[in-house]
């Protein structure tokens, strides 16, 4: 291959579009489910409901569902989850679409993300503390621990201007790993599965916020 013929293949190669790149399957889904979303956005814009309004039904939701976890009512409550849980996706859906979009918007939807993160593990707590099984309630517990961590790393690394979106742990998929074992009634192995991966997700920012770092200061 001649010169000009490097130069050709390079400028073909820069040319190329990008593939998009998705860390979390929270970014994956937000892209491909747009499709969806959107429209169901913009009837809802049109009946005059405000963003806010969806992030605080959508936390309403949960904690309902919390509370059939707390008595019991397990496959239900994960029914539930898989069926109401895209609401809190249609919250920024509907505030693009009416052009609504606010930094109190997102602050507000980031808060009431973690209150619901907290009460459906409230609830399973509940639940295993009402059926004399201390082992998953422990394991529970640490999962509620380990789940607000997750979240305050990605913000403090964020606050410091690090990406740290990279998780095998993150909210979408906790949301549905809880449904989907809920719904089956397996909640033993949701609560050793969900307290491992939780831990595992903050170590992993951890370390991805620390290989940032490195290389930002040439270590």
């Amino acid at each position: 291959m001649n010169s000009l013929e490097r130069v050709e293949s390079k400028r073909r190669a820069k040319s190329k579009p990008a593939r998009k790149r998705w860390d979390t399957l929270t970014d994956w889904a937000r892209d491909r489910a747009g499709i969806i979303t959107m429209p169901i956005a913009r009837v809802i814009g049109r009946m005059g409901i405000h963003p806010n309004v969806l992030t605080i039904l959508g936390m309403a939701f949960q904690i309902g569902i919390a509370v059939l976890f707390s008595f019991g009512r397990i496959h239900i409550g994960g029914v539930l989850l898989l069926i109401l849980s895209p609401i809190d996706a249609l919250d920024g859906a509907l505030a693009r679409a009416t052009g609504k979009q606010s930094r109190f918007g997102a602050f507000l939807d980031s808060t009431l993300d973690r209150v619901s993160d907290a009460v459906l593990i409230i609830g399973l707590i509940i639940h295993h503390l009402r059926q004399d099984t201390p082992l998953p309630a422990f394991l529970f517990l640490i999962s509620l621990a380990t789940v607000m961590i997750v979240s305050y790393v990605r913000t403090r690394a964020e606050a410091l201007k690090f990406t740290c979106k990279v998780g095998v742990l993150t909210r979408m998929e906790r949301v549905i790993m809880i449904g989907i074992l809920s719904a089956l009634g397996l909640t033993v192995p949701l609560a050793w599965l969900l307290s491992i991966l939780s831990v595992f997700t903050v170590l992993q920012r951890i370390l991805h916020v620390y290989a940032i770092s490195q290389e930002d200061s040439g270590e």
